[in-house]
């Protein structure tokens, strides 16, 4: 399945979360709604490896907890408001599972970029297997782009599932970048936009790999990426693209 049909691209971060609790149904939903071709989550594992969509390891930031991800089922996670955090509403929101989100996207045709990232390093390769055991039957179906901070996750999946397309993630600047991209066989590579100076864009845009920079809520700074050659952008908003010239 080719990945980026059309250039340029807004990826949702976390799903439209200016509007609704981060990396939840409503926030996906509101951000399909709103014309995102992607939306970008975080996938961990629960105690009972039940791969959920949740940023954190505690849920102190999102729910006001200081309970571990790793040390709940995912039953036990029922009972935590992972929307306690958002002021704007009342939302009552629990962490979904992957498997709730890819249905949303089967049903409006849409892109999800799954970002692995597991509770604790030393749970990498089990997170990368647990989310490829949910995600595989929808590989066909939908555009799905796997990226980590975790190298290990990567491997994982380039060693037992080679048809997934990989995005590889810099938030600091890495000379042998694309040695690195070269030894996963990246689709692309996501950088933090803070990073990415004119020579780096240039050193970037003109390699074979889709350029994402991330994360965008200004539309000056967006023209600027898109005239530099991007294939896309990660916002909060999802609408930037369309403020954008």
């Amino acid at each position: 399945m080719i990945i980026f049909q059309t250039k340029p691209i807004l990826i949702s971060h976390r799903g439209a979360n200016l509007l609704a609790p981060e990396n939840t149904l409503p926030a996906f939903d509101l951000a399909y709604q709103m014309g995102a071709a992607w939306v970008e989550c975080d996938v961990v594992l629960t105690e009972d490896s039940v791969p959920v969509i949740l940023h954190d390891r505690d849920l102190w930031r999102t729910a006001r907890s200081h309970a571990d991800i790793d040390n709940l089922t995912y039953d036990a996670l029922q009972n935590y408001n992972v929307g306690a955090y958002f002021a704007k509403t009342k939302i009552q929101a629990t962490a979904p599972k992957l498997e709730a989100l890819l249905e949303l996207a089967l049903k409006y045709g849409r892109g999800v970029n799954i970002e692995i990232k597991p509770a604790l390093s030393v749970y990498a390769e089990a997170t990368a297997e647990g989310a490829w055991e949910i995600m595989g039957p929808y590989l066909d179906r939908i555009p799905i782009l796997v990226s980590s901070f975790e190298l290990k996750a990567l491997l994982w999946y380039r060693e037992n599932a080679p048809e997934v397309n990989l995005g590889y993630l810099m938030s600091s600047w890495q000379a042998d970048w694309k040695e690195k991209a070269l030894h996963l066989k990246a689709t692309s590579i996501h950088c933090d936009e803070k990073i990415l100076n004119q020579k780096r864009l240039s050193l970037l845009t003109e390699s074979e790999y889709s350029v994402l920079a991330y994360t965008v809520n200004s539309v000056a700074r967006a023209e600027e990426l898109f005239k530099a050659g991007v294939t896309g952008i990660f916002s909060d908003d999802p609408q930037l693209l369309s403020k954008a010239g």
